[in-house]
């Protein structure tokens, strides 16, 4: 017999008893199938993480001494191995360094410069590298020497504008409106650099990307609601590859589309569904040190990993709420190059997660 739970999961069951009817052996048979469901889910003394074709496992909780995140979206990591993490829950940003422990956090509620109201997405332009920690920038007029501070890109959503800080928090510049024309923002979400230095911002409840320079400067725009090319349900993220193509998480197609930093349209793959390669809400995207593509899968609470053109390479994480390497609803992930760590911000788990590479990439 097969019983399948809340979850979808099937599960075999056995019958121990070939009569019916008596309300002891009825009572009695629930019994054996309790203690048998307690068995697999809650008498397991180890997670077993790295299954078959998994080549990453867990590592740590970001602050798993000190439950200082209270609710995690976005999260990138400067050349010198800080973390920031935008808490929405505390409506602050606030950096860790690489062994995890709080090194700074600014930030609170309201409408004021440095203040936000539900901070998404975040982006780190270094100083030294004139981006972040995967792209290297070409020399231009945006591009600064190395003696000059490093920047953070924040976008504050439901203040529908981009705020623009120093990695140390002190205000900048900031720019965007609530509205639907061009530098105006509905429900904006992620954020990233090219190697230009050029600005890209997705809205997801109007359906687009947006490009402008580092200090707020228009400079195009392209997408509508829609399933064809080009077009997006709930863009929910957006991250410019090594070799500056743009990547968006369409969540509501269960797709990844690819797109030139002119906004022409490439390539796209992914449908929905829980097999490998397969998408469930599509959330966020970012890439390693060798162009491998790595997508939170949020409904299918899992990590994707893919090459550049869209082979499935390998998964891991599951649904859960107590163990490690489970996920719920993961949004937000960065990689780091040098260490090779994976970070994912599970957003309703109230935690940011840390996986290591069991094998070379």
């Amino acid at each position: 017999m097969i019983i399948k739970n809340l979850d979808g999961y099937s599960h075999y069951r056995h019958h121990y008893f070939s009569f019916t009817g008596s309300p002891f052996c009825t009572l009695v048979t629930l019994i054996l199938i309790l203690l048998l469901h307690v068995s697999e889910y809650g008498g397991a003394t180890e997670r077993v993480l790295a299954q078959p074709g998994k080549n990453y496992s867990f590592l740590m909780e970001l602050d798993e001494n000190s439950d200082i995140i209270s609710q995690p979206e976005g999260i990138d990591i400067e050349t010198e191995g800080n973390i920031y993490v935008n808490d929405i829950g505390d409506n602050q940003i606030k950096k860790f360094n690489r062994e995890g422990i709080l090194v700074s956090m600014w930030g609170s509620t309201g409408d004021e410069p440095g203040q936000f109201k539900h901070p998404h997405g975040n982006k780190i332009e270094n100083a030294d590298s004139g981006s972040d920690h995967n792209n290297t920038r070409n020399e231009s007029e945006n591009t600064r020497n190395e003696s000059e501070e490093s920047y953070i890109y924040i976008t504050d959503q439901n203040n529908y504008r981009i705020q623009k800080f120093t990695t140390n928090g002190t205000f900048i510049t900031m720019w965007g409106e609530q509205g639907e024309g061009d530098q105006q923002f509905s429900h904006i979400h992620g954020i990233d650099l090219d190697s230009d230095g050029n600005l890209y911002v997705s809205d997801r409840d109007q359906p687009s990307i947006q490009k402008f320079t580092t200090n707020g400067t228009f400079i195009k725009k392209w997408g509508s609601q829609g399933t064809l090319e080009g077009q997006f349900i709930q863009p929910w993220d957006v991250k410019v590859s090594h070799d500056n193509k743009v990547f968006v998480p369409d969540f509501g197609n269960d797709r990844i589309q690819i797109f030139t930093t002119d906004g022409d349209f490439i390539s796209s793959w992914g449908t929905s569904g829980t097999e490998p390669g397969q998408f469930s809400g599509p959330a966020g995207v970012v890439f390693d040190s060798s162009g491998n593509v790595y997508v939170t899968d949020s409904g299918n609470q899992r990590v994707q990993i893919f090459s550049s053109d869209g082979t499935f390479l390998s998964s891991f994480g599951e649904n859960g709420r107590e163990g490690d390497g489970q996920f719920s609803r993961p949004e937000s992930i960065t990689v780091d190059d040098s260490s090779g760590r994976v970070y994912v911000s599970d957003t309703s788990n109230n935690n940011v997660q840390i996986f290591e590479s069991l094998t070379n990439n």
